[in-house]
Parts: structure tokens; sequence; C-alpha cells
């Protein structure tokens, strides 16, 4: 059976530098009217797009009807766009993700797709901006389930679709950095690579049982070997 590896985006591949969180609250002020100072903090480590829309929609004591949905969501690409490419964007990739991704394509023996919280579309901007697009396939995205536990059977169907090879959930590992991806390769029976980049330190991820745990994906034959092993 061919291994199957899953990426999640933010807080493992890169870091936006607050981009994504600004431009959620952008499409509040302008799509819903709300000031953003009156929002309590959003809770986006591990969150689906769909679960923080419900957070927002509930903040601001409003419906969450399909036109105002669809409306907010173009506001926030639209900022995202915008932030991501600005003269002074912080964002950054994490340590080891430009020497990892190429070594695992020229090792072979695995194929990477995308199992995020983020919108398709929010997914293509991020991985662009960083030049990251081409090392993935396909995956399942924010836009896919709100419950983030749902998502790995899209990843595992469109990826299959993709390659025409079939995946097994004892082949797949889900690479995050929270414990709603741990959670997440739990729910379908993969394992887990958990990293420390994001909002939670290794000593916090640990009690949620990842399969293995890391500081960061900066060993590239380290983490190669454990991935493709």
């Amino acid at each position: 059976m061919a291994r199957l590896l899953l990426f999640d985006i933010d807080g493992t591949l890169l870091d936006t530098g607050g981009a994504g969180g600004a431009s959620l609250l952008d499409a509040v002020e302008d799509v819903l009217g709300v000031s953003r100072n009156t929002f309590p903090p959003l809770n986006l480590a591990g969150a689906t797009d769909g679960g923080i829309l419900r957070q927002i929609f509930s903040h601001a004591g409003r419906e969450l009807d399909a036109l105002t949905q669809e409306a907010y969501l173009a506001s926030y690409l639209q900022h995202l766009h915008r932030r991501l490419h600005a003269s002074d964007f912080p964002g950054v990739t994490l340590p080891g993700v430009l020497d990892l991704l190429p070594a695992l394509a020229a090792a072979g023996g695995a194929d990477l797709g995308l199992l995020t919280g983020n919108v398709r579309r929010g997914a293509e901007l991020k991985l662009a901006r960083f030049d990251l697009t081409h090392h993935f396939l396909e995956g399942a995205f924010g836009d896919d389930a709100v419950d983030r536990n749902l998502l790995g059977p899209f990843a595992m169907e469109r990826m299959s679709r993709a390659t025409g090879r079939c995946y097994v959930a004892s082949e797949v590992i889900v690479i995050g950095d929270t414990p709603k991806d741990i959670a997440c390769a739990h729910a379908i029976g993969a394992r887990c690579l958990a990293v420390g980049t994001g909002q939670f330190a290794t000593d916090q991820l640990q009690p949620h049982q990842p399969w293995q745990c890391l500081p960061d994906l900066a060993d590239t034959a380290r983490v190669c070997d454990l991935l493709l092993s």
C-alpha cells in the first residue's frame, strides 16, 4: 500500500504572522459591521474555517445564513490576499519545511497532500505566497466539514483519485501542530507526527498521544526517516 502524508498548513508549514486572524476581523468589520475591538480572542488553533465562522457569527449575534456567509468569506479572502502581499508582511516558513518537502519528493515512497482547516482558496493563497503549492496534489479543507475529525476521509479519497493509488489508514501520517491534528489522525486510525512549531509546545502535545512528537521539522534526515520508513 502507498504511504500518504497529510500536512497541516498554519503552525506546521508556515506562520502568516497574524495575517489570517487579522483578515478574519477585517471581514467582520466589512460584512457584519461590528468593530474588531468588541470581539473576544478567536480560538484558531486547529480549528476549521467553518468552525471559526460559527464563533464569529455567534459573537456578532448574527444568523449564519448562506448569503452572508458567502459575502463574509469573499471579504476574508480579499483581505487575506492583500495582507499576504503587503510590503511589511512578516510571515515565514517554519524550520525545516523548505528542505523537507523536496527531500520527501526526491526520496519517493510517499504521496504528499493537505489536511487543513483553511477553506481551499485560503490554503491556496497561503501556500502560493511561499511557493509551496506544487508540493501537494490534493487534500481536505475547512469547507469540506466543520468538524476537523471528519476531514481525513476527504483527503484520502481525493488523493486516491489524484494518484490512482489506494491508501489504508495504517499508511497515513498526519503532520500537524495542535491537539486537534492528533485527534483528526486518531479519528481515521492514522498516525500523527506532532510538531511544536505552533501554539503548543511538545510537552503540551505529548499527553494527546501522537505517534511521534518533535520540536520542529528542522532535522531533514530524521524526519524523512520517520515519515518514509
